[in-house]
């Protein structure tokens, strides 16, 4: 069984002001890429490029490079199961904005995003038992 997460909040400290630099300049990055293309192309196509995960890159090689590709593998399915319950998430948002009240829709979504994140959570501890998740 998977245990209790702990969280250092005094790891902090340790974060060096260049990673956190690295950070901000690709998620800023990827937020204008994101924003030229939707200015280009429109809305739609545009809010595809929103859903990346902006500092998503920056981490992973800052985890492979601090804690080891293990853990860095688990950070990157981490963010391959996110990534999947938000397309849940924004398909049922999309089906329902202009049927409903924005409050059902976002709490319906959100619902539809637990639900999924949870189910595939639980799969990912069939698939992989022996790994810590």
């Amino acid at each position: 069984m998977v245990g209790k997460p702990e969280i250092d909040v005094r790891r902090i400290r340790g974060v060096k002001a260049r990673e956190m630099l690295v950070r901000f300049a690709l998620g800023a990055a990827v937020s204008v890429a994101a924003s030229v293309i939707s200015t280009a192309t429109g809305a739609r196509l545009g809010g595809v490029f929103l859903a990346f995960p902006a500092i998503l890159p920056a981490s992973l090689t800052f985890v492979e490079d601090k804690e080891g590709t293990g853990k860095a593998d688990h950070d990157a399915v981490g963010a391959i199961l996110g990534g999947l319950a938000l397309l849940v998430f924004a398909g049922v948002a999309e089906s329902m904005f202009g049927h409903y009240n924005a409050g059902l829709v976002l709490g319906s979504a959100l619902a539809a995003w637990l639900v999924s994140v949870g189910v595939l959570y639980l799969v990912l501890t069939v698939l992989r038992p022996d790994e810590e998740i």
